[in-house]
């Protein structure tokens, strides 16, 4: 078993076999994925993202997880729903790491998470991204309220002070 690292794909044509050499349901199930579209123009860019973003969707898979698909690629962001980066310097840093022999404790507990990845894998990916996005807005609501709180504490604390002091 390896350490999740990420798996660099660099796309040079647009054609079908290409797509099918790289594109299967487990691509991202044992690591995080990097397709480089840098060697394309942006109109093929484009048209290989529309191909990518279909097979995920069209094969009810997710590319956030159990491990995410980043592109990197020349277009804007707000082109495809999956995540992107301009350059591979840019992309999340937990994953670059370089390969060591593990020991027992982290062969233990990757042989644990290869376990999580297969009920992942295995689940429904719409509503699996439901939840997660229903648990990251409740996050952000209990953020909020609590940033809210300690505003009001603070002018509190002030009022309190200049009343002692007044």
């Amino acid at each position: 078993m390896s350490l999740p690292i990420y798996q660099h794909i660099n796309v040079r044509t647009i054609q079908l076999e290409d797509l099918k050499n790289f594109l299967n349901r487990d691509m991202n199930s044992k690591h995080p994925v990097a397709i480089n579209l840098k060697h394309l123009d942006l109109d093929q860019q484009r048209e290989m993202i529309g191909l990518i973003e279909n097979f995920f969707s069209t094969n009810n898979l997710s590319f956030k997880f159990p491990y995410p698909v980043y592109l990197v690629m020349d277009q804007e962001k707000t082109i495809t729903q999956m995540p992107t980066v301009k350059m591979l310097e840019e992309l999340p840093r937990l994953f670059n790491q370089k390969e060591t022999k593990m020991n027992v404790k982290e062969s233990h507990l990757l042989g644990r998470n290869k376990l999580l990845q297969q009920e992942i894998r295995n689940a429904d990916a719409e509503v699996t991204q439901g939840a997660i996005q229903n648990y990251g807005t409740i996050h952000r609501k209990v953020f909020e309220l609590e940033k809210e709180r300690l505003f009001y504490r603070s002018i509190l604390n002030r009022l309190v002070k200049a009343s002692k002091n007044g």
